[in-house]
């Protein structure tokens, strides 16, 4: 049963054979056509890359081989131009259908063939030819049975073998052992295909099989093609170096990882990675899309009218014939339009990198690039590209010795270790790096590519970004560099030690950066703020009413206090006051939007501190005297640019702010008196209530009764005194509202 299994799996294959002798006639073989090299590649950080194949071609027919999971994305950004002065005059590509559609289509004998016995029950009559054991036979398929055991089925028996009978002749019928055929040729070529087709979507070969765009070019003459696209491809990573040394910056280098997955080699393509996200999505244009249309059947008659019953009159004289019916429109003709897009270029030069095992993943080598010079040279001419730019030799470094200067050697080998092989520029929006030099990345390898070799101002402080928690050691740099440093993650270096990891955002040109790398202990933080009024001043007076001016103060004071035997410089993380601006900002502070970095100098062992100061405007509207507007008088008086004309009426509300004053003080003192002697009445009317009715106590009642007189005596004086101070203060504010209504400054 094996072997026949084996030789059923190989005649099933064998099935799509062409019919010997007998064949249909011969089909033209497809025309080939010409394959265009990648010759620019420019990498977003949305996802998609930008892909232009260019080259001189002698064809017609241009071929572009695309994944199914790159074709929606090929078809919605496709362009080509022809320099050379011509056009594509066709695009065309096999339609998707999925496998369900596919199978809809096929014939049902192919469709439901499985094995060879089941292949040959469902060919019934078809055109075969089989050759094996028996020989050659060729007919029709008339059908496959399975005769009865010898013995009977209940005696058991030998296995039965299936027998195959064709019609070879008008009036001849062969058999055939299936077992002993060999070989099976498919006469009918729908069949055949089919078959093929079938066996296809059984192993979803459209999933992973590359479609063939084919270009048409109109023309005899040679083409100067630009062919690009977009599609979808891994995003670009960059990573940093960095090495810190007192008081000699920041030493940052710029890696970038770029992954070819396209499906082809880049070979000394000019290469461009585009810093940004410009707006990008996928639609799906290559599947067929099918408008469900309304099914408008039950409107056709159910059912057809009875004959009417007949009618009897007399006949008319003969009506005239119906005029002709009126011709109908002529269509109108159909137009179209072809637009020509102007690309522009995203890209520079860039140096040859070859990515070798360095790319590709754990277990996976480089793939070497696949030369096509013999039919470049043939089909088109390539344009010309630089020599590749010699490759650098790398030399082992030892730990570091005793050497003072190995020191300076370390760091001049740092600087020269990575050259930079991509210039930045600003495109709108984005921030493009542009290769240098040609870049060479094989299909499924990554390369390592220089970003930037550079030397920026910074420094190793300590940052407190949360209040409560140790600080950060952390390296400040400063981006005073023509290149914009995207996020990524860094590796640190501090005099030449590995000093910890940590991940700096994105720094545009004169921004600076912090960024963290390991805790600190050693150093508190104290924070301590208040609210101030400064600057009040007499702005006017109009209809009574006093408006004054000025700023209020937000104080906030930071100290640090450091256990370390070495001065630091900290910074602390603070959010700027809401409405407020920064009165003085301390020296070496780094704002970043709301967040301000205040900078606190610690010293050895000892207490450092920094104030911070916010301000923001502020004015009052007074209706009377009160401390802030008589100081605010007092000063406007003191201005050498006062008006002569409301100095005196400002001097006497301020003789009468005074008097108002004194009366208030007076008033106050009253008051108190009051309050004193109304306790003593309290005190001796409790007493005589305590008093017994007799002759002993009668004495005592009188001295009690003498007093509390006395007391009720001196509290109506009192009453009457501050019943006149209160009069006296009534006039006093009436006549301050009028002399107030009467000063007017604008």
């Amino acid at each position: 049963m094996g072997s026949q299994l084996v030789r059923s799996l190989w005649l099933v294959a064998c099935a799509t054979a062409v019919w010997g002798c007998e064949r249909p006639a011969a089909q033209k073989p497809a025309e080939r056509g010409a394959e265009l090299p990648i010759s620019k590649v420019v990498l977003y950080q949305n996802g998609v890359g930008y892909f232009e194949k260019r080259g001189k071609v002698d064809k017609k027919l241009v071929e572009l081989r695309v994944r199914p999971d790159q074709i929606n994305d090929v078809l919605k950004s496709l362009s080509i131009l022809d320099l050379s002065g011509g056009a594509a005059s066709a695009v065309s590509l096999p339609v998707e259908k999925s496998g369900d559609r596919l199978a809809a289509e096929l014939p049902p004998q192919v469709r439901n063939a499985t094995g060879l016995v089941g292949l040959l029950a469902v060919l019934r009559g078809a055109d075969v030819q089989v050759s094996g054991k028996a020989g050659n036979l060729r007919g029709r398929v008339v059908g496959v049975e399975l005769p009865p055991r010898q013995g009977g089925d209940k005696d058991g028996g030998p296995p039965r073998g299936a027998i195959l009978t064709l019609m070879t002749g008008d009036d001849r019928l062969a058999t055939t052992p299936v077992d002993g055929i060999g070989e099976l040729v498919i006469g009918d070529r729908t069949l055949s295909v089919g078959l093929k087709q079938s066996l296809d979507i059984s192993r979803a070969d459209g999933a992973w099989k590359p479609a063939s765009l084919h270009i048409r070019l109109a023309g005899d003459k040679t083409h100067d093609l630009i062919v690009s696209y977009i599609h979808e491809v891994p995003v670009w990573r960059p990573a940093y170096r960095a090495w810190v040394e007192k008081d000699k910056g920041v030493l940052l280098q710029g890696w970038a990882i770029v992954d070819n997955t396209s499906g082809e080699d880049w070979a000394d393509v000019k290469l461009t990675l585009v810093a940004g996200s410009p707006l990008s999505f996928r639609y799906n244009l290559h599947t067929p899309h099918m408008v469900e249309r309304p099914d408008l059947s039950p409107r056709l008659p159910q059912s057809a009218d009875a004959p009417p019953e007949p009618d009897v009159g007399v006949q008319p004289a003969d009506a005239p014939p119906p005029p002709p019916a009126a011709a109908a429109p002529a269509a109108e003709a159909e137009s179209a339009k072809a637009e020509a897009f102007d690309l522009g270029d995203y890209s520079g030069g860039g140096a040859k990198l070859v990515a070798g095992s360095g790319g590709g993943g754990a277990g996976e080598r480089a793939a070497p690039l696949r030369s096509r010079r013999g039919e470049f040279s043939k089909d088109m001419a390539p344009a010309e590209k630089p020599a590749a730019a010699p490759r650098p030799k790398v030399q082992s470094r030892g730990p570091t010795g005793s050497d003072p200067g190995e020191e300076t050697k370390r760091r001049e080998a740092a600087a020269r270790s990575a050259t930079a092989l991509m210039s930045g520029r600003e495109v709108g929006a984005l921030y493009a790096y542009e290769a240098q030099h040609s870049v060479t990345v094989p299909d499924r390898s990554a390369a390592l590519i220089n970003l930037l070799n550079k030397k920026l101002d910074g420094r190793d402080v300590l940052l407190f970004r949360d209040m409560g928690q140790p600080p950060y050691h952390a390296i400040l740099i400063k981006n005073d560099g023509g290149a914009t440093v995207e996020g990524g993650p860094i590796t640190l270096y501090v005099d030449g030690t590995f000093a910890g990891e940590g991940f700096i955002g994105r720094v545009a040109k004169n921004e600076t950066a912090f960024v963290p790398y390991a805790r600190e202990t050693g150093y508190s933080l104290a924070l301590t703020a208040k609210d101030e009024e400064a600057e009040l001043h007499l702005a006017k007076i109009v209809d009574g009413r006093i408006r004054i001016e000025g700023k209020r103060l937000h104080k906030r004071t930071l100290s640090i206090e450091a256990t370390r035997d070495k001065p630091a410089l900290c910074y602390v993380k603070v959010a700027a006051t809401a409405g407020m601006t920064l009165r003085e900002p301390p020296k070496e502070m780094v704002k970043a939007g709301q967040d301000l970095y205040v900078p606190v100098h610690a010293p050895a062992s000892g207490k450092g501190e920094t104030v911070l100061v916010e301000e923001s405007p502020v004015w009052f509207e007074e209706t009377a005297l009160n401390d802030r507007s008589v100081a605010a008088l007092q000063l406007y008086l003191k201005n050498a640019t006062a008006e002569a004309a409301i100095k005196g009426p400002i001097g006497q509300l301020l003789a009468l702010w005074e008097e108002m004053a004194t009366l208030e003080r007076d008033s106050g003192g009253l008051r108190k008196q009051r309050d004193l002697l109304q306790d003593e009445q309290y005190r001796i009317q409790g007493n005589l209530d305590a008093l017994p009715h007799s002759a002993v106590a009668a004495e005592l009642r009188r001295q009690l009764v003498a007093q509390l007189t006395a007391a009720s005596d001196k509290a109506a004086v009192v009453a009457k005194k501050l019943v006149e101070n209160e009069v006296k203060l009534a006039a006093h504010k009436e006549k301050m509202i009028t002399l107030l209504r009467s000063v007017t400054l604008k």
